[in-house]
């Protein structure tokens, strides 16, 4: 086990180090949050006009509401990093001494995994205190900060198994790209992240219900808004639990295959 940790760490540092030799990857992974945040809610910021708006969100702030879709956003591009990176050691044949190195090769994985993680949430970070300049508040406080990066975290990294599935999977960067944007846009339009449930339509609103967009927005649009609401956070926590058990599962499950 130490020496699986020992591992993980060393894989861990070396994704940050390749991140710090080209920090534009930062930048442009926060372009279209960025966009988001600044046009797209200043077009629709009239939505928290609705009479029946603040009664289902808490607030009449359209850009604090929506707040929780940059965030998810955010998430969701650094997670298909993951996935893209993979592609890459491939390409490069780093890989190839990856597979005949003394070591668990599940911590290949796992060190990329956690530097995704790290990487969400210092862009999450950076949205926050954007949204700080735009007059966003989080009811919750520093503490209420600190769980919405911790769920960032554990929702990225569950989310980056569906990005390293499908790079392990294909081992081809322009279909990863392609199927990551692909599976995310539909979602976070379909969820409670743009628009609250109440606001849906009846058959999106049975879409959202099973969406798991649905409950990390939620969580962080509690958090911001209202404060902790220990239920929001647990449905956030469960949908994380299964998505990172099919993710992950069925990544690792292939990885093995491939460097066998």
């Amino acid at each position: 086990m130490i020496e699986m940790l020992s591992e993980i760490i060393a894989i861990f540092n070396r994704w940050n180090k390749k991140l710090l030799r080209q920090p534009i990857l930062i930048f442009f992974n926060l372009i279209q949050p960025l966009v988001w945040f600044l046009l797209f809610t200043q077009a629709f910021s009239a939505i928290g006009n609705i009479p029946s708006f603040k009664l289902l969100t808490g607030t009449s702030s359209y850009i604090t509401f929506f707040t929780a879709a940059v965030i998810i956003q955010t998430i969701t591009s650094s997670a298909l990093g993951a996935g893209l990176g993979i592609v890459t050691d491939f390409d490069s044949g780093f890989m190839d001494k990856m597979r005949v190195a003394p070591i668990n090769k599940s911590s290949i994985l796992f060190g990329r995994l956690f530097s995704a993680a790290l990487t969400t949430i210092l862009q999450v970070m950076i949205i926050l205190v954007i949204g700080f300049a735009l007059g966003v508040t989080v009811a919750s406080g520093i503490l209420g900060i600190i769980m919405i990066l911790i769920l960032a975290a554990l929702f990225g990294i569950a989310w980056s198994g569906i990005s390293l599935f499908i790079a392990l999977t294909t081992k081809n960067q322009e279909i990863t790209l392609s199927v990551g944007l692909l599976t995310t846009f539909p979602l976070l339009f379909l969820s409670a992240s743009v628009m609250p449930l109440g606001l849906l339509p009846d058959w999106v609103q049975q879409v959202a219900k099973v969406n798991p967009f649905t409950y990390i927005a939620e969580a962080f649009q509690s958090l911001i808004i209202k404060g902790f609401i220990l239920e929001k956070i647990e449905y956030a926590l469960i949908a994380i639990v299964i998505v990172g058990a099919i993710s992950l599962g069925a990544s690792i499950m292939v990885f093995r295959k491939k460097i066998s």
